[in-house]
């Protein structure tokens, strides 16, 4: 889960791929065909995925300690990464809370992993990584103590330095190993176009955990340039992106529940842009444009300026 995300009581993720069926043809196969000299229409005719809803065998969603209590236990959730256990400046994890007690249906359907976070700090992921060092077997031994309540753990660690590749591999092959058959190991993983030199080798990766988890947000952020937190054109070059590295059921896509203002100075308690609706249509123009081939109208006397999706 991305360092923004902490902020959000949930997000969705769905497994794909084989995972799932379409309860009707979309619209790839509806047989309808762009309307000629129609921008507009063709644009949304490219942003239509599926025109009729997916039946899925895996929901999976976060759920933030503390917030227990959004859930009201009616959620079709089979799945529930309980957020989250942070690695300590000593190399140990903190406090393993107690699995929540689940309302409703929820208690008997949905699995809960318990979600081990390394966020943001690349040296303290470089000592903990290191088979060198005494603190990669403990922590090992630690994550599997931790998911003994549970039915699975995630390992969401976002900042491995790309040299550190092979020991993050390594150590999730040893979790692997060390978890009883009976538990899931997801791994939560950035978002990916393509190829990339880094420590989250989709393929590598998949070789290893039970679930791939593609952080599928985040495109745009609180301190970049204007734009959707993930937009469909994007989030599909993803998981066709991922789909050739990920198989056998593995992958779950991550959506994201949220919305943001873009331009915000992330430093806590710096002043924070306060944009008028128009203000931020104008800054998000040219990307939007460009980026995804959207058309741009003014509708009405009012002049008010809409995004067509």
């Amino acid at each position: 889960m991305s360092t923004p995300l902490r902020q959000a009581a949930l997000a969705l993720l769905i497994l794909v791929s084989s995972a799932c069926s379409t309860a009707g043809a979309g619209s790839a196969s509806s047989g309808r065909k762009p309307i000629a000299g129609n921008p507009i229409e063709n644009a949304k005719e490219r942003n239509t995925v599926f025109e009729r809803p997916l039946v899925f065998k895996e929901l999976w969603g976060y759920l933030m300690k503390g917030e227990e209590k959004e859930l009201t236990g009616t959620e079709p959730l089979t799945d529930i990464c309980y957020f989250g256990v942070p690695i300590t400046p000593k190399g140990v994890l903190a406090a393993v809370p107690a699995p929540p007690v689940l309302p409703g249906a929820l208690r008997a359907r949905a699995r809960l992993h318990i979600v081990i976070t390394e966020l943001s700090n690349p040296a303290l992921a470089h000592f903990c990584l290191n088979p060198s060092l005494p603190y990669r077997k403990r922590l090992a031994g630690d994550i599997v103590r931790a998911a003994e309540n549970f039915d699975g753990v995630q390992i969401d660690f976002e900042s491995v330095p790309a040299d550190d590749a092979k020991y993050f591999h390594d150590f999730l092959g040893e979790l692997k190993k060390g978890l009883p058959a009976s538990k899931t190991l997801s791994v939560a993983v950035p978002a990916r176009r393509k190829s990339v030199s880094d420590a989250y080798d989709y393929r590598a990766i998949a070789g290893i955990a039970d679930r791939v988890i593609i952080m599928a947000y985040d495109q745009h952020w609180s301190a970049s340039g204007p734009g959707p937190v993930s937009s469909v054109i994007w989030l599909k070059e993803i998981l066709e992106f991922a789909k050739t590295r990920v198989s056998g059921g593995k992958l779950v896509a991550g959506l994201p529940l949220r919305k943001g203002l873009a331009g915000q100075d992330p430093r806590p308690g710096a002043p924070q842009p306060s944009y008028r609706r128009t203000d931020r249509i104008e800054k998000a123009k040219p990307i939007l444009q460009s980026r995804e081939g959207l058309p741009f109208r003014i509708r009405g006397k009012s002049k008010s300026k809409r995004f067509l999706r």
